[in-house]
């Protein structure tokens, strides 16, 4: 079943993942996610390099995520990344993207790889004006500590 009613706006990304050079005697190398663009715009590819096509999806019940993101002071766009059979000498893929902290951290929990990029002016402009349009964010609102609670009124 497909949740595309939930779905306020999409953007699709090249993403490009390259060999970067560490050093270090155990591991000479990181794989990383170095540049992304729009799909329309051509992005050169190296030796050692990949270009592929991501959707980013802003879905309606991830608009907390989103504000939380673009209330830093540098907003990300985050990255999941996998390895083919879980070798990390050889070049990942991004399974999909994201503006939202909450799912970046739900990947974190999940032991997924994740790495980001610093969101582009444009692309955070687009992402507040549907933040801001859909989003209220909810009063904090203070919890009387269970000290100053009769007994028999604590929950």
């Amino acid at each position: 079943m497909s949740a595309k009613f939930l779905v306020l706006g999409e953007l699709a990304l090249n993403v490009k993942i390259g060999k970067v050079a560490q050093n270090s005697p155990w591991q000479p190398f990181r794989w990383q996610v170095l540049e992304m663009g729009p799909v329309d715009v051509f992005m050169p590819q190296g030796a050692d390099e990949r270009v592929q096509t991501v959707n980013v999806e802003v879905y309606q019940d991830q608009l907390q995520g989103y504000f939380l993101n673009l209330d830093t002071e540098t907003p990300f766009i985050f990255f999941g990344v996998r390895y083919p059979e879980d070798n990390k000498t050889q070049m990942p893929s991004v399974f999909e993207a994201t503006f939202s902290y909450d799912e970046a951290a739900r990947w974190m929990d999940s032991n997924e790889e994740v790495q980001t990029l610093p969101l582009p002016a444009p692309v955070a402009s687009w992402l507040a004006e549907l933040v801001q349009a859909k989003y209220q964010p909810e009063p904090k609102q203070r919890r009387r500590p269970q000290s100053f609670i009769k007994p028999e009124e604590r929950g």
